[in-house]
């Protein structure tokens, strides 16, 4: 989260104004993350979060929103989107998209324990299974085809022999594996999109990666950051509990095993060029300092 479009109270007030939630309060900008514009909003009527889209369009959006709602309406801890009086969830605020969101319990955690990564394990399976029955689909947009292209973009940018030994990885990973369940993922749960409340989770936020694709992939991406050490290697004690912990749920398949090697190679290949181009394609913001690269460039190593 972050902030890239600023709001005085009249612009704010003027947006409430079509909900029925009483007077504004106060709001202030959320730090962290680099897409959107977020806001924490307190009105007579309680807590909300407002959120501006700097990328996506009006069309983007009603698929993020129905899978939030489909995950909210059946008890999942996800934010359920905010319709005014005339039953509207998507507006315009500041010539952009914008939502209301409820605001959820819990708080964002940077040091985890086995608990928290149980109840992640868990809350992961069920997501799975509730996007089986949600009715939409939508295309990965940062597939291994965006992943080369804007790899292509970096190569004035980046070390040689990193350019190299990445184009090298491209190669592996053009041989991905096929035929494994697949439904709407997450696509982007590191821990500052999950809220605890002490150990359980208050709630999953932050959908606007989900997409039609592989659960494994989904798992590793939870695996590549929640479950590693200092040095980026796996946490094996972490990786067992959270597998234990989905599987209490969803049983994976032994083809979804087979590929998990490959995932992770893929979900680290993935977040370092988006970390590489956000820090050399920076938008400017009021709140957001974009994630350092280093780290996932030696996650890779450690999977390659």
């Amino acid at each position: 989260m972050a902030v890239y479009t600023s709001l005085s109270d009249s612009d704010l007030e003027n947006f409430l104004y079509k909900f029925n939630l009483g007077k504004l309060l106060t709001f202030k900008g959320i730090t962290g993350g680099v897409t959107n514009s977020n806001f924490f909003v307190e009105t007579e009527s309680g807590d909300f979060v407002l959120t501006i889209f700097e990328e996506l369009s009006f069309k983007d959006l009603p698929f993020y929103f129905d899978f939030m709602d489909h995950l909210a309406k059946n008890n999942f801890p996800s934010p359920m989107p905010i319709s005014d009086n005339d039953g509207v969830t998507i507006h315009s605020l500041k010539d952009k998209p914008a939502v209301l969101l409820s605001k959820i319990p819990g708080e964002i955690f940077s040091d985890i324990n086995s608990s928290k990564i149980e109840s992640l394990g868990t809350a992961l399976a069920k997501m799975h299974l509730l996007s089986s029955t949600f009715k939409f689909e939508r295309e990965n947009d940062r597939s291994i085809e965006w992943m080369k292209s804007t790899f292509l973009k970096l190569k004035d940018k980046l070390d040689v022999e990193i350019y190299s030994m990445l184009d090298h990885e491209f190669n592996y990973l053009q041989n991905a594996p096929k035929n494994l369940p697949k439904g709407i993922i997450h696509a982007d749960l590191f821990r500052d999109n999950v809220l605890f409340v002490e150990n359980d989770i208050g709630g999953i936020i932050d959908y606007y990666y989900a997409c039609y694709d592989f659960y494994i992939y989904d798992i590793a991406i939870v695996i590549n950051d929640w479950c590693i050490n200092a040095d980026g290697s796996i946490n094996e004690e972490y990786k067992n509990i959270f597998f234990q912990a989905y599987e209490s749920e969803r049983k994976i398949t032994m083809e979804e095993w087979s590929a998990i090697k490959y995932f992770l190679r893929l979900a680290s290949m993935r977040f370092l060029i988006s970390r590489y181009h956000d820090l050399f394609y920076q938008k400017v913001s009021e709140l957001n300092k974009p994630k350092d690269p280093k780290f996932f460039l030696k996650i890779l190593q450690q999977r390659m």
